[in-house]
């Protein structure tokens, strides 16, 4: 089981979203996150090849929780979760171009 770390904005990223996505988001799909990160997400392309992306939809809204892996300490660094619409735009400001 790896542990979870949050980027301070993360927070409240999750309080900007509907109640039942946070509380899935929180109940299933960080639990899911934790206990096989790799096989719950896909690597991001690119510049931010790094990161991997977990894709998950809410009520018919696709939503994305991007994070990043160091296997040395089993910890999974959750870098922003959010709807998809303009996602990878914030995603790039927040890892200042990565």
């Amino acid at each position: 089981m790896y542990e979870l770390r949050f980027h301070p904005q993360v927070d409240k990223e999750l309080g900007d979203l509907p109640k039942l996505a946070r509380q899935a988001t929180k109940k299933i799909h960080f639990p899911k996150i934790a206990s096989s990160p790799f096989e719950a997400s896909k690597p991001l392309s690119g510049p931010r090849r790094k990161f991997r992306k977990y894709v998950f939809s809410h009520k018919g809204v696709s939503y994305r929780i991007v994070y990043e892996i160091d296997r040395d300490v089993e910890v999974v660094y959750v870098l922003m979760v959010g709807k998809r619409e303009g996602f990878y735009e914030r995603l790039k400001r927040r890892v200042k171009g990565g």
